[in-house]
C-alpha cells in the first residue's frame, strides 16, 4: 500500500508565508494599476451614459435629462456627480423626474476613489429630440479623491457631442 500523498501543514504554511510575502512586494506596483483602470472605467461609463441618454432622446423623441443624484431617484441641485447620476425622460423640461419610471438608467462610481464634478452653475444634461442639448457646453471633471490628480474629463457640447479627454501633463492638479 501506497501512503496517501498530498501538502502536509509545514508545507502548506511555507507556500502561503511566501505567497504573502510576494503579495506584499507587489501591492505597492498594483494598486496605481488598479486605481487608474477604475478610472478609466469611470470616464467611459460617464461618456457612455451620456451618449446613451442622447441616442434616448432622439429614438424616443422626448426629451431626456442626465443630472446628478444621491439617491438614484432625485436630482441634486448641485455639481457633485461621484455619488451617481440619472438619466430620465424629461417632456416638460422639469427639474426632476415626474415618476420614478420616467428614471432610464442609474449610474454609480468608486466615491471613495473619485470625485466627479461639474462646470459650475451647469448640473445636469438636457437633450432634445434632435439630438442636441438645451444649454451651453458641459465639463465633467473626474479626479483621484487622495492625490487630487485629474483622470480626466467628459465634454458635452451644445450640439451634443461627447468627448472625453485625457490631462495631458503626467500629474496635473485638478483645479474645479
Amino acid at each position: 500500500m501506497n501512503p496517501a500523498r498530498g501538502l502536509t501543514l509545514p508545507g502548506l504554511i511555507t507556500t502561503l508565508a511566501v505567497l504573502a510575502i510576494c503579495m506584499a512586494l507587489a501591492w505597492p506596483q498594483f494598486s496605481p494599476l488598479m486605481l487608474r483602470t477604475k478610472g478609466s472605467a469611470a470616464l467611459h461609463l460617464l461618456g457612455t451614459s451620456l451618449a446613451g441618454a442622447r441616442m434616448a432622446a432622439v429614438s424616443r423623441r422626448i426629451p431626456v435629462t442626465v443630472c446628478p443624484s444621491s439617491d438614484g431617484r432625485q436630482c441634486r441641485k448641485d455639481s457633485v456627480w461621484e455619488e451617481g447620476w440619472i438619466l430620465y425622460r424629461d417632456p416638460r423640461s422639469r427639474e426632476q423626474p415626474d415618476t420614478p419610471a420616467d428614471i432610464l438608467q442609474r449610474f454609480t462610481i468608486d466615491r471613495a476613489a473619485f470625485t466627479l464634478r461639474s462646470t459650475s452653475g451647469r448640473q445636469r444634461v438636457r437633450y432634445v429630440p434632435s439630438g442636441y442639448t438645451a444649454t451651453n457646453n458641459l465639463t465633467i471633471l473626474l479626479c483621484e479623491r487622495r492625490a487630487q490628480r485629474e483622470v480626466g474629463r467628459v465634454v458635452v457640447s451644445r450640439p451634443g457631442r461627447i468627448r472625453t479627454e485625457r490631462p495631458r501633463n503626467p500629474n496635473p492638479v485638478c483645479v474645479f
